[in-house]
């Protein structure tokens, strides 16, 4: 029996993102046709909201999409991109009296970010905080009759609050997060062991706290040059474990000596002979060691009187210890 297989649906959709580093999303384009640098108005959970494209109008899977394809509303006009504009000068203002009423009524979160709609119809507050539950409708009440618009709380852990907040790495460039990372991969404490490199939390994490995103980076180059040269050595491929010699090792770390595996230690420096003296060269003796608690006397005390020597040399009476009694007092009898 002959099965075909079921042709795939292919679509038309354009990508679009809502921040600088955001996440990916596609829209279908409809009749317009948009070019990278475009802002199109689409409909998301929060209202209607200005996207940026970044990819231009492509064939795609359905089957490849997340979810259902949306089509856009329509393409933003000159009104749309100057209200946007406007919009973006008085976030700056909503920030700050959203972390001022934050002191005010001393709750435990901290403000990250104001964003409102194109047209100001949301405004969306950040906010970061350990706290799982937090009563804030008196927050959103009071934020709301201030801006005058509809106000929504939403809380962000502290990849995504480095994300929107960026800042200088410590390689001295942006976070990798606030420019080209659209979405963030799982980092582990093995891709640091793989590449050698220390286990000191204040060294191998970033901004947010958490491990550094550029770990991942050349973390399969490592493995890879690791298992080339346990294979060339014909070792069984524990490239990552540390068993042998070969793997677990930086050649650079190796050249220096510093044992950075676990079965990997530097050979111990050859010991150096002794000089010898010269035949017939006269050597000073050694003093004899003077033991405690002993009777026999020094060489030095060797011309001592024989009776003082045979005292030195006889049995020592022992000393009776006096012992205090603790708390008590002795009285002594009175003469009748």
């Amino acid at each position: 029996m002959v099965t075909a297989d079921a042709p795939t649906t292919m679509a038309r959709a354009i990508g679009v993102r809502f921040r600088r580093a955001g996440r990916l999303y596609y829209y279908d384009p409809r009749d317009d046709d948009l070019a990278v640098g475009d802002y199109a108005i689409v409909e998301t959970p929060r209202g209607l909201t200005a996207a940026r494209v970044v990819m231009p109008a492509t064939e795609l899977d359905l089957d490849d999409l997340r979810g259902e394809l949306k089509p856009i509303v329509r393409r933003a006009t000159n009104d749309d991109l100057s209200s946007m504009t406007n919009y973006r000068e008085q976030e700056i203002e909503a920030e700050r009296a959203f972390a001022q009423a934050i002191m005010s009524k001393r709750l435990p979160m901290q403000a990250v970010k104001a964003e409102y709609t194109f047209d100001g119809a949301t405004l969306t507050l950040h906010f970061s905080s350990r706290e799982a539950r937090l009563e804030l409708g008196d927050l959103v009440a009071e934020m709301a009759s201030r801006f005058r618009t509809r106000v929504e709380l939403r809380q962000v852990g502290p990849r995504e609050r480095a994300a929107m907040r960026t800042g200088m790495g410590r390689c001295g460039r942006e976070l990798c997060c606030a420019t080209f990372l659209s979405e963030l991969d799982t980092v582990s404490l093995r891709m640091a062991k793989d590449q050698n490199l220390p286990l000191n939390p204040d060294k191998i994490s970033g901004a947010c706290g958490r491990l550094l995103c550029c770990l991942q980076y050349e973390h399969d180059g490592y493995v890879q040059d690791k298992l080339e040269a346990e294979q060339a050595q014909g070792g069984g491929g524990c490239a990552t474990s540390g068993a042998c010699d070969s793997c677990g090792v930086h050649d650079l770390k190796d050249v220096l000596g510093q044992a950075v595996a676990p079965g990997y230690e530097p050979e111990p420096p050859a010991e150096q002979p002794q000089a010898q003296a010269p035949e017939g060269a006269e050597t000073e003796p050694r003093r004899p060691r003077r033991s405690r608690g002993t009777g026999s006397a020094s060489p030095a005390k060797a011309d001592a009187a024989p009776g003082q020597e045979a005292k030195a040399s006889g049995p020592q009476p022992r000393r009776r210890r006096r012992r205090r009694r603790r708390g008590r007092t002795r009285q002594r009898p009175q003469a009748g």
